[in-house]
C-alpha cells in the first residue's frame, strides 16, 4: 500500500495518552496507526514532535453571504486550518440574512461547499418571530 502522507515518529496524543506512532493518511483521512509503517509514500518526520487531534470550533462567525467585506468562509476557515482546525459550526444570526429558514440555510451551504477549507456545519436560528411559524405555539413572554 502507498499512502499519500505519512507523518513518521511523531508523539500522538490521544484520549489515551501519548505514543510514539507513524500515521498514515491517504485520501484526507488516517488510514493507518503504527509504531513503524513500512508502507510507501511522501514523508514527514515528526521527530521530537507531539501530534495533536483537529480542533473543532463550534461557534464561528463567517459572514456569507451578505457581508463578504467581514470575514467569509474562504478566510475564516483558512485561518482555522493554520491554527490546527479541522471543522467548525457556523453561528445563524450574525448573517445578513440570517440563516432563519430553508432557503437562507442552503444558500449558506451552497457557499460554503465552495469556498471552505475545511469540513463544516452550520447552526439554524430560532427567534420568537419564526417560533410562530415553525411551532404554531404561543410566543414565550
Amino acid at each position: 500500500m502507498t499512502f499519500d502522507l505519512i507523518i513518521r515518529g511523531g508523539t500522538l496524543v490521544t484520549p489515551k495518552g501519548e505514543r510514539r506512532a507513524d500515521l498514515g493518511i491517504s485520501a484526507g483521512q488516517i488510514a493507518e496507526v503504527s509504531e513503524e509503517i513500512t508502507a510507501g509514500g511522501k514523508e514527514l518526520n515528526a521527530s521530537g514532535l507531539h501530534v495533536f487531534p483537529g480542533v473543532v470550533d463550534a461557534h464561528v462567525h463567517f459572514n456569507e453571504p451578505g457581508r463578504t467585506h467581514w470575514e467569509g468562509f474562504e478566510t475564516g476557515s483558512r485561518a482555522l486550518a493554520a491554527g490546527g482546525g479541522t471543522a467548525f459550526l457556523d453561528m445563524p444570526l450574525n448573517s445578513s440574512p440570517p440563516v432563519l429558514g430553508r432557503a437562507e440555510f442552503e444558500a449558506k451551504r451552497e457557499i460554503g461547499e465552495q469556498k471552505s477549507l475545511v469540513d463544516f456545519g452550520l447552526w439554524g436560528g430560532l427567534t420568537p418571530s419564526i417560533w410562530i411559524v415553525w411551532t404554531n405555539w404561543p410566543r414565550p413572554g
